[in-house]
């Protein structure tokens, strides 16, 4: 079966969601500028490294992909201090709230697993929008890169 060639993927939603994140890194990839590939290669890396630490729990909250996300928001943090595109503070927002929810899980037992599994799916959604809010804006960055340099020259 297809899916078995991914052991990261286990349900067909999964399949769906890694396959449209394939998709939008890919788009972000092309049309994107330095920043947004670093964006791309940070999901990706998380991506992957929430999935193979994904069987490791700590009570109700899984602690692997906790400290995979503490590191995406850290990681868009220093990103969001390098570039000065808006985009990347969305994206280091997105990322903060996803390592929040953990916090959240871990401190409110009455949460659902499926509401905290959902809400870690929406905030990630949020990230590739912001990828590709950035991708969409890199043209746009560009020119006024040019526009600056030729004025102050």
């Amino acid at each position: 079966m297809l899916l078995d060639i991914l052991p990261l993927v286990e349900t067909p939603a999964q399949a769906i969601y890694w396959g449209i994140t394939y998709v939008i890194c890919g788009l972000v990839w092309w049309r994107g500028d330095r920043p947004e590939r670093t964006g791309v290669l940070l999901v990706l890396a998380n991506f992957v490294a929430s999935g193979l630490v994904d069987q490791y729990f700590w009570g109700r909250v899984t602690w692997g992909v906790m400290t995979a996300d503490g590191l995406l928001f850290a990681a868009f943090y220093q990103l969001a201090l390098r570039w000065s595109r808006w985009w990347v503070r969305a994206a280091a927002a997105f990322a903060l709230l996803g390592f929040l929810s953990h916090f959240a899980a871990m401190l409110d037992a009455s949460i659902l697993w499926r509401a905290y599994v959902t809400l870690r799916w929406l905030i990630s959604a949020g990230i590739l929008l912001a990828l590709v809010a950035g991708a969409v804006e890199a043209p746009m960055a560009r020119r006024y890169q040019l526009w600056r340099t030729r004025s102050l020259a």
